[in-house]
């Protein structure tokens, strides 16, 4: 507990645990997001379909746009603004009366989430003017910690707010993110990033320079893992989803709002482990969370072969697996991506971690959709290639960091 303390002194990181456990995402609707655009809001399942495919396709043509205009105004700027879009989003989707207007709140969350992803390269600058840069893992990871409890205790509510009013959880998602910017707000104070970037010198300066290719391993290994714990874990879902039909929509958000606590329970869990885990296996640890995915891809399609013995447990213990392996991965590569001094190239290089994952999302659906005409297992054994070929990727662009 000293150490949590003593760790924890200084305002700007508490105030950071907050920022990280609003921002990650629209809470409450991100636990029944589909039961409120099509129970409430009316739209067909075609429709939803078509919001997030215009949606992942909308944000990986803002990226680069996005990414020059953060270079102009710093990250101050961009981490309030991005805050200011998340409850935009949410107060679109809430009042949204169709189809467009709805999709205006999701285009408005995909910048939310890039401009949010800032918000780590904020940390990292505080961390290295206290000289406790080798410190990002451990605070980032007390970070995503704590939003998994957030999520989890919002879960648990979102069927309770729902079975009283179907907008009631909407409602708490805006109030929670006006309570975000707050926090942003606290966390830019005194940044000076904007006053380091010199956009005419830096144009002068800048070179034609390849990525490398670690740099492209890199980001390849964040898009296919990120796909796999993200877009992945929605046709995951579906396989329990399918056995709940027959239930009322209120019970049905019960469920999956239990079912996402545990997740989140389990992401909490996960956050401490990776610091103890960190300390001894180093960037090599992205390496054996790569490895805990697959696994957890394999339960997943275990039941398939086997048959319907225990197939349940199986498949729910594969899903918990693959659930508790992204947020370790996805700070590991924040960290290695972090390692630059330099503001506009620390901003680049989360711009471009994000456009990763969006490609990875985009390329999953797209293919998922198609092979779910034949069975959902088909879009699992992609998923599993996917997992086996991002092992090798993650090990190759580790060593070559590690060789510079």
């Amino acid at each position: 507990m000293g150490s949590i303390r003593a760790r924890y002194s200084n305002s700007f990181f508490r105030w950071y645990l907050g920022y990280t456990a609003l921002e990650t995402d629209l809470l409450f609707f991100i636990v029944y997001d589909a039961m409120f655009l099509t129970e409430v809001k009316g739209l067909s399942v075609a429709a939803v379909s078509w919001l997030t495919f215009l949606s992942l396709g909308f944000s990986l043509i803002i990226q680069y746009p996005l990414l020059k205009w953060i270079n102009r105004v710093g990250n101050k700027t961009a981490v309030i603004t991005g805050s200011v879009c998340f409850v935009l989003s949410s107060a679109c989707i809430t009042f949204a009366p169709g189809f467009i207007v709805v999709l205006i709140g999701g285009f408005i969350k995909c910048i939310a989430h890039t401009l949010s992803a800032i918000g780590t390269a904020v940390l990292k600058r505080k961390l290295v003017s206290e000289y406790k840069e080798d410190m990002y893992v451990t605070y980032q990871s007390d970070a995503s910690g704590i939003t998994s409890i957030v999520m989890m205790i919002t879960s648990l509510l979102c069927g309770s707010l729902f079975e009283i009013n179907a907008y009631l959880p909407m409602f708490a998602c805006m109030g929670l993110s006006s309570a975000g910017v707050v926090c942003a707000v606290f966390i830019t104070r005194g940044d000076t990033s904007s006053n380091e970037i010199c956009i005419r010198n830096l144009e002068k300066k800048r070179r034609r320079a390849s990525m490398s290719s670690f740099g492209i391993l890199l980001l390849i290994s964040f898009a296919m893992f990120t796909a796999i714990t993200g877009t992945g874990l929605t046709y995951a879902r579906l396989n329990f989803q399918t056995l709940l039909n027959d239930h009322e929509p209120g019970h049905i958000i019960w469920l999956l709002g239990l079912i996402s606590s545990l997740v989140y329970l389990l992401r909490f869990l996960s956050n401490i482990l990776m610091s103890r885990t960190y300390s001894t296996f180093k960037d090599r640890a992205a390496v054996l969370v790569s490895i805990m995915l697959t696994a957890g891809l394999i339960l997943q399609i275990l039941p398939w072969i086997t048959g319907n013995t225990g197939k349940r447990a199986i498949m729910i213990a594969g899903y918990f697996m693959i659930a508790f392996a992204r947020d370790p991965f996805i700070t590991l590569v924040q960290n290695i991506s972090l390692k630059v001094d330099e503001v506009e190239a620390q901003q680049g290089s989360l711009v471009a971690l994000n456009t990763a994952k969006k490609a990875g999302a985009l390329f999953l659906s797209a293919v998922g959709s198609l092979l779910t005409k034949w069975g959902i297992v088909y879009v699992m054994l992609l998923m599993l290639c996917i997992s086996l070929a991002n092992i090798f990727v993650c090990n190759s662009a580790i060593s070559r960091q590690q060789a510079k």
